[in-house]
């Protein structure tokens, strides 16, 4: 196909448009999803937040990510169980993300143990427990799905996980963990 200078080409009509080659001038998908989630997690949209981080992620990082928001409230918490470090080990463990499916069962198990007491009422340490038990179990959720298997988990999995964080900022009402939560929720691990 032949044009002159001053005309513009016509391109097929399956191409819609020429690719655009990005320039430090303009910023990347990446950018604008981050700049959008904090938007909504300043409104109080953690979920929507959620989806924009988590649909910009590159598809090896979603478990590193999500087990550094999990590092990230048991540091807070102060709360050390055998159960948690071995999501985290999952998690950080690429040739170890197959176990999560059972991992996942573990913590469920135990949430479900503690989800009976619930009907005399949770202490507020149980009531924590159970908090970082829900929260374990969405990134041994994550990190199952990095597998690609044929039994995966909810896709929105990893939108939760922002919900989740945001319910232990609204909790703790530390502005310090409030600045760590956004940064650990903004970041790319490596």
């Amino acid at each position: 196909m032949k044009w002159r200078k001053t005309e513009r080409p016509t391109y097929p009509p399956y191409i819609r448009f020429a690719p655009r080659k990005i320039t430090p001038e303009m910023p990347s998908y990446e950018d604008i999803a981050l700049d959008q989630a904090l938007e909504c997690w300043r409104a109080g949209q953690a979920l929507e937040a959620g989806r924009l981080i988590f649909e910009s992620l590159p598809n090896d990082i979603p478990p590193k990510w999500a087990a550094g928001v999990l590092r990230l409230v048991l540091e807070r918490s102060g709360v050390r169980l055998s159960l948690f470090e071995d999501v985290l080990f999952i998690a950080d463990h690429p040739p170890q993300w197959r176990h999560a499916h059972r991992t996942f069962s573990n913590v469920r198990d135990s949430l479900l143990t503690l989800d009976k007491k619930r009907n005399r009422g949770l202490t507020s340490e149980e009531q924590l427990i159970s908090s970082l038990l829900s929260l374990s179990e969405l990134v041994a959720k994550v990190t199952y799905n990095a597998t690609d298997p044929l039994d995966r988990f909810d896709d929105d999995s990893g939108w939760w996980i922002a919900a989740s964080l945001k319910g232990f900022v609204d909790r703790w009402r530390d502005p310090y963990f409030s600045e760590s939560a956004w940064t650990v929720l903004s970041s790319r691990p490596h």
